[in-house]
């Protein structure tokens, strides 16, 4: 991987041993298009395979993490395989996966976090799972993390009501790591915390990463298979 990569949509760097890719469509609030998520997976892959990149920090830049699909971009099976690549690209990397959001995380950029080992947050920034109401069903495989993460009820909650809800509640409910005061604070912690995962064993941290999600999620492929077959057959 290139020291610096600069792509329309995304931004990817490497520095000390952690690869920083930025979703970079701030005038959309960084929602996701056909193109924007083919190089985000793109990214997450070269991330993997690069010896010199031992963890991942993914971030938004402006004023949101992600507002989910945009919806000037028309969608189609193949932009619901692309998210379901991502998210299991993410999940199979043995390299730790750190997020930093602050503003929006709404719809598949909330569903991007589920697929992220630790996930930060700025107290201002804002979740969303609004699919149900939009005649929609969840991608990401977030059928399956959400209770793990959440517990099933609260679950319930968050899909069926599609209703926001803040950092201080998406950490009371196991969804965020830590909440920072403010973005400058966000960003600082969400570095240290790469780096702190960088300088683990590599080989160990794959092996812990690959036993956790075996026991709490099982046949990832599966479910995201099954995900996807609910998905279009509700269209």
């Amino acid at each position: 991987m290139l020291p610096f990569v600069s792509v329309t949509m995304i931004r990817v760097q490497v520095n000390q041993a952690v690869c920083d890719i930025q979703l970079a469509r701030p005038t959309r609030l960084n929602a996701l298009t056909l193109a924007s998520t083919q190089a985000l997976l793109e990214a997450v892959r070269e991330a993997r395979r690069d010896d010199a990149v031992r963890a991942l920090l993914l971030s938004g830049e402006g004023r949101a993490f992600c507002a989910g699909k945009d919806r000037d971009d028309p969608a189609g099976p193949e932009f619901v395989a692309l998210l379901q690549a991502l998210a299991e690209a993410l999940m199979d990397c043995p390299k730790p996966v750190v997020a930093a959001v602050h503003g929006w995380a709404v719809g598949a950029g909330l569903e991007l976090l589920l697929n992220c080992d630790l996930v930060l947050a700025a107290r201002g920034a804002r979740f969303m799972l609004p699919e149900t109401h939009l005649g929609l069903f969840g991608t990401g495989g977030v059928a399956a993390l959400l209770p793990r993460q959440a517990g099933l009820g609260r679950a319930k909650g968050i899909l069926m009501l599609g209703e926001a809800f803040g950092a201080a509640q998406a950490e009371q409910w196991g969804l965020v790591w830590a909440v920072l005061e403010d973005e400058a604070a966000l960003h600082a912690e969400a570095r240290r915390v790469a780096r702190r995962l960088a300088g683990a064993d590599p080989a160990l941290m794959g092996r812990l990463k690959a036993a956790l999600h075996r026991e709490a999620v099982g046949d990832l492929q599966g479910v995201l298979a099954r995900e996807a077959d609910i998905h279009w057959q509700m269209r």
